[in-house]
C-alpha cells in the first residue's frame, strides 16, 4: 500500500475530458502470466499462522503464551495478512496490509519489498486495535476477558491508555472490529492513512456510515516507514467529509490535483430499499456458498475529488464496472475497494479490480479478479469479467455435477489451494526492468469460505508477475490536465 506518488505545483487548468465514444479506436490491452503464483513471505513482526497448531482456538495457543502475544520468528507465509495496499517502483515495494488474529487481534502492518512482492520485512505496526492483550484461555476471546465496564482504568496490564474504547456502550473493553482497507495518499506534503471503522461506538451507528478514518502519518519514522499512533482514540480522530457510505478508497490518480479517486459506496441492506425484490439476490443454490443466506448491501462505484485529503467532493458514480440489480450467476453485482489504477497509450486507464455476485452471499467482491479500461474514468468497459478473469475462485458447475463451469474460460492466473474460495484486492506496480510491460499483481485469497473454521486457511498474500501487451506509462501532469474540471 504504498507509493510512487508526485504532487503537482500549480493548479491545472480544466480541460475537456476524452470522450468515452472515442474508446473504440484504439487496442485494448492484453495480460499474459510470466511467472506463477507464489504465497509471499515475511521476516519478522507479528505472530504468523505458521507458527501454531492449525485448531480454531489457535490465538490463544499459538498467538498468546503465557499472557504474551508472540513475534514472527524467522520468516514465514503472510497469515493472517490480507487486504494489501502496495506502492512503489519497480521491485522495491512498500506495503500495508491488514493483519487480522481473529479475536485476539487487528492491525495495520507496513512492510517492504525488495523482489517485487515475494518477500517482505516487518517495519512496524501502524495501527494496532489491542496491543498487549491475550484471551484468558483457549476458549475464551479478547472481548469476553477484556469485557466493556463502566470501572474507570480497569485493565492496567497493559496500560488502560492501549485498551480501545471499541463496543457499543463506548467503555472499555476488546473487541474483534479494528480498523481496515487501508490507503496512503499524499496530498500538499502530508501523507494520510485512510480507513474504515469496523466498530460500533456510540454515534457510529455502523461500518461505512460515517467518513473514513484519516490518520496523518509523521515525520518520524520507524523502520524506515512513516508512523502514526495506536489506534486507541475513542472517535477515532478525523474523519473524511463528502464520501459517500465509503467501504474504502479504490484508486487514486496520482499527481493530479484537485486529487481524483475511485471509492466504493456500500449501502448496508440497501437492496430492500433501493430495488424491487425481484432485483435481490436469492440464496445460492450451487456453489461453495450453496444455502448461504442472501446478502443485501448496495455497492457503488464512484468518482471524488479532494484538495486538502480530507474534505471530498462527489462527483458521481461511475457506470460498467458493475450492475447492482443483476442477479445473474456471472454479472457483476459488487467490487471491492481496493484496486489499481494504471496509465495506458492514448490517455486511456487500466483498472485492476475485484467483483463479486449473489454466488458469493456477500458483498465482499472475493469471487475475480478482473481488468477494466476508460479514458475518462467514469465510463468502463470491463475486458477481463468473471467468465475470463485474471484470477478467480474455484470452478462452479452451473449443475450439479455435469453443468458448464463458471468461469467459462480458465483464469490467466490458475486458481490455487490458498486463494480457492476467496481472492480479492489486486495491486498491479510496474517492473521498469521489463520495458516497462510487466508488473508485479499482490493479491489477498482465502482457501477456506469462512475463517472460523481452519485459521491456518486464510488470509494470504499471493504474488506473481504479469506482462502487458501494450507500453505502460506514468501519470504524467500533461496527462491529468483533462481531468481537471
Amino acid at each position: 500500500m504504498k507509493k510512487m506518488l508526485f504532487i503537482c505545483s500549480s493548479v491545472l487548468l480544466g480541460v475537456a475530458a476524452f470522450s468515452a465514444t472515442s474508446y473504440s479506436s484504439v487496442p485494448e490491452n492484453s495480460w499474459t502470466a510470466a511467472t506463477a503464483p507464489v504465497e509471499a513471505k515475511i521476516t519478522g513482526g507479528p505472530w504468523t499462522l505458521g507458527q501454531g497448531p492449525t485448531t480454531k482456538t489457535l490465538p490463544s495457543v499459538g498467538y498468546c503464551v503465557n499472557g504474551v502475544p508472540q513475534s514472527n520468528i524467522g520468516t514465514n507465509l503472510m497469515q493472517p495478512y490480507y487486504y494489501p495496499f502496495v506502492r512503489g517502483t519497480g521491485k522495491n515495494l512498500q506495503g500495508y496490509f491488514d493483519y487480522r488474529v481473529k479475536d485476539s487481534n487487528e492491525a495495520v502492518v507496513a512492510a517492504n519489498s525488495k523482489d517485487g512482492g515475494l518477500t517482505w520485512t516487518f517495519q512496524n505496526k501502524v495501527l494496532e486495535l489491542n496491543p498487549g492483550l491475550c484471551p484468558s484461555s483457549n476458549s475464551t476471546t479478547n472481548a469476553q476477558t477484556y469485557p466493556a465496564t463502566t470501572t474507570p482504568n480497569p485493565y492496567p496490564n497493559p496500560p488502560a491508555s492501549n485498551v480501545l474504547l471499541s463496543n457499543a456502550t463506548g467503555s472499555p473493553g476488546a473487541t474483534d472490529d479494528g480498523q481496515g482497507h487501508s490507503i496512503v495518499l499524499k496530498i500538499g506534503g502530508v501523507s494520510r492513512l485512510y480507513t474504515i471503522d469496523r466498530s460500533v461506538n456510540p454515534g457510529d451507528n455502523s461500518v461505512d456510515n460515517l467518513g473514513l478514518v484519516v490518520h496523518t502519518l509523521t515525520s518520524r519514522t520507524l523502520n524506515g516507514v512513516e508512523a502514526t499512533s495506536p489506534d486507541t482514540v475513542p472517535n477515532k480522530g478525523t474523519r473524511t467529509t463528502g464520501l459517500l457510505n465509503p467501504d474504502g478508497i479504490l484508486a487514486e490518480v496520482p499527481g493530479s490535483y484537485p486529487r481524483k479517486v475511485l471509492y466504493v459506496q456500500k449501502q448496508l441492506n440497501g437492496d430492500t430499499t433501493l430495488l424491487p425484490s425481484s432485483q435481490w439476490c436469492s440464496s445460492p443454490t450451487i456453489g461453495y456458498q450453496k444455502g448461504k443466506k442472501p446478502n443485501t448491501d448496495y455497492v457503488t462505484v464512484r468518482l471524488a475529488r479532494t484538495k486538502d485529503g480530507v474534505n471530498f467532493t462527489d462527483i458521481g458514480p461511475v457506470n460498467g464496472l458493475n450492475d447492482q440489480t443483476d442477479t445473474s450467476l456471472t454479472g457483476t453485482r459488487y467490487v471491492a475497494s481496493r484496486g489499481t489504477l494504471i496509465h495506458l497509450p492514448d490517455n486511456r486507464y487500466g483498472l485492476f479490480f475485484s467483483g463479486g455476485n449473489c454466488l458469493d452471499a456477500d458483498s465482499d467482491a472475493f469471487h475475480y479478479i478482473g481488468y477494466a479500461e476508460s479514458t475518462d474514468l467514469q465510463h468502463w468497459k470491463v475486458i477481463n469479467a468473471l467468465n475470463n478473469p485474471i484470477a478467480s475462485v474455484q470452478n462452479t458447475q452451473v449443475t450439479d455435477p455435469s453443468g458448464p463451469a463458471i468461469p467459462s474460460i480458465p483464469p490467466l492466473i490458475p486458481t490455487q489451494v490458498w486463494f480457492q474460495q476467496r481472492v480479492y484486492t489486486p495491486n498491479a506496480i510496474i517492473n521498469d526492468s521489463n520495458d516497462r510491460k510487466q508488473v508485479s499483481l499482490i493479491f489477498a485469497g482465502y482457501s477456506v469460505k469462512g475463517p472460523s473454521s481452519d485459521y491456518s486457511n486464510y488470509r494470504t498474500i499471493t504474488q506473481v508477475f504479469l506482462n502487458s501487451a501494450l507500453p505502460l506509462h506514468r501519470f504524467e501532469s500533461s496527462d491529468l490536465q483533462q481531468l481537471d474540471r
